[in-house]
């Protein structure tokens, strides 16, 4: 399978840059057990092949993935990021699951749990309206994008 054609552009920030770095410097280890607990909220699938993990170990795992990720945003290098974790995908070379184990149903809530844990800290980013509207709208161009290049793999891995 071929990787996805990814549409650079679509991934530069003005706003959400300055946001992952504050995530990333002061309330990484927050982030991920808050995702983590959106996760199970939604009773995300992929959980069960990673319920071999402790909870220590789910949330160190995360706690690297995510930090690569919001070094990823924050130096406007998201694009290239998805480009390396997709060629992953499609390889089978994920770190932590098989490729088969990704159902669809994950993807949609994957990206949900995304928007809905940055929009869970923005108050303490900032309290002012209008940037975090533009960091909201910023969030949204980034997880659409990147939903659907997972949505491209995943229908081209099942073909």
């Amino acid at each position: 399978m071929n990787l996805p054609l990814i549409d650079k552009t679509k991934f530069t920030f003005q706003y959400l840059t300055n946001y992952a770095t504050y995530l990333l410097s002061n309330r990484l280890e927050e982030f991920v057990t808050v995702s983590i607990r959106f996760c199970r909220e939604v009773d995300l699938p992929m959980l069960k092949p990673l319920s071999k993990f402790s909870e220590k170990e789910l949330v160190n795992l995360s706690m690297e993935s995510n930090r690569l990720m919001l070094e990823a945003i924050a130096k406007n290098s998201i694009a290239e990021y998805i480009e390396d974790n997709t060629k992953k995908w499609i390889s089978n070379k994920l770190e932590v699951i098989d490729k088969n184990e990704i159902l669809a149903e994950d993807l949609t809530l994957a990206f949900f749990i995304r928007r809905k844990t940055f929009a869970h800290f923005l108050d303490s980013y900032t309290k002012n309206v209008v940037l975090q509207k533009f960091i909201i709208a910023e969030t949204d161009v980034y997880t659409t994008q990147e939903e659907l290049i997972s949505y491209k793999t995943y229908l081209g891995l099942h073909k």
